[in-house]
């Protein structure tokens, strides 16, 4: 039975009013071996050494498709794509070599983009339905960002304008806060007008940067 717990959301806005999602408790982690279990009570003819093997030969060939440049699609799960990255120039780097576009050897693959499939999310929501279990206590507090907001505000530009660029992360961490509390902070930044502070670029790759505020 999945248990769900209250917590408060960070009140960005500044309105005094608390606000609260609802977010699922994790039971643990269901490794492989146990989803080969739970696959062999409809298919009890394949062994779960079989199982594992047809599982790790996808994962196998998912990885060799996405190395290909494919997008990979499983009708009922979803499609996966690779997100990539960029490391950064080294210290020794010459500035010329600096100019123009990147050299490929400093693209990286930084993760894998996921988008899970809408008929995945109604069967499980079928299958939770009813069979939610709060769980007891109180909301847990978030942790709020230090400073004002005015104060957040200058230590994103100051980050900003020393390496050119802010990620999602480098905020959170930088707030010692969570990754969805920094999202929400740095799109009411890019909302308001009057902060110079706007997005370039979408999903894992999305970079910050200073933009010249409207008069």
């Amino acid at each position: 039975m999945p248990t769900y717990y209250k917590r408060e959301i960070a009140d960005l806005n500044g309105t005094g009013e608390k606000q609260y999602r609802y977010e699922v408790r994790s039971s643990g982690t269901c490794d492989l071996e146990s989803l080969a279990q739970k696959l062999r009570q409809s298919y009890r003819a394949i062994g779960t050494t079989e199982v594992i093997g047809i599982v790790n030969g996808v994962v196998q060939a998912m990885a060799k498709a996405l190395a290909e440049g494919y997008t990979v699609s499983i009708d009922g799960l979803g499609s996966f794509s690779l997100s990539l990255g960029m490391h950064e120039y080294s210290a020794n780097t010459r500035p010329e070599e600096q100019q123009g576009e990147p050299n490929a050897s400093r693209i990286y693959v930084r993760g894998v983009n996921v988008r899970v499939s809408a008929d995945l999310v109604r069967e499980i929501d079928l299958l939770c339905t009813g069979r939610f279990r709060r769980e007891t206590g109180g909301a847990v507090a978030i942790r709020q960002p230090r400073g004002t907001r005015e104060q957040r505000i200058e230590q994103a530009l100051a980050l900003i304008r020393e390496q050119g660029y802010m990620r999602l992360a480098d905020y959170a961490r930088m707030m010692q806060i969570s990754l969805s509390t920094a999202s929400r902070e740095l799109k009411s930044f890019c909302q308001d007008p009057d902060v110079p502070i706007r997005a370039s670029g979408r999903g894992p790759s999305r970079l910050f940067v200073e933009s010249k505020v409207k008069q």
